[in-house]
């Protein structure tokens, strides 16, 4: 079950990277003096062409990568509290970023838009969430202590 929650991991870790590409958010921002029949700008931006792409992408390449490490059984116990953290933090950076660019579209007086980048990436967060959650879980069960078996054959 453990490997579950680190298979979900890697592939929501993917599905991010993906929607990093992707049309996130934007709106119909202009420089604010339209004129006549001027019609203001669609705009559009994606993680990768926003400021916090490093923090991003190198956030959800490390949960893809503990993830994977995970799976491969690679330290599992230091892999159960990082996957945990990488996806609570992918989680907290999905619901942040549109917030840091609906200031451009208050300024302008425009709402701004959500787009598919944005939805990939949040389920893709709210995915590694529960797969990091299966993780723990699965840790804890088993890790329980064995029955020792005795060290002399029993009479028969």
């Amino acid at each position: 079950m453990g490997a579950l929650g680190a298979v979900v991991c890697v592939a929501a870790a993917v599905v991010m990277c993906v929607a990093a590409f992707l049309p996130y958010t934007g709106g119909n921002w202009g420089d604010g003096l339209l004129t006549g029949n001027e019609v203001p700008t669609q705009v559009t931006m994606s993680i990768v062409s926003g400021s916090d792409v490093w923090f991003v992408l190198g956030t959800v390449v490390t949960l893809g990568f503990v993830a994977a490490s995970h799976l491969g059984g690679v330290r599992r116990r230091a892999t159960g509290f990082i996957v945990p953290a990488a996806s609570l933090l992918s989680l907290g950076l999905a619901l942040k970023l549109p917030g840091t660019w609906k200031q451009d579209g208050v300024a302008y007086g425009e709402p701004y838009l959500l787009f598919a980048g944005f939805y990939a990436f949040l389920a893709g967060a709210v995915t590694a969430v529960i797969g990091a959650l299966l993780m723990v879980v699965t840790g804890f069960v088993g890790s329980s202590p064995k029955a020792k078996t005795p060290m002399h054959p029993s009479p028969s």
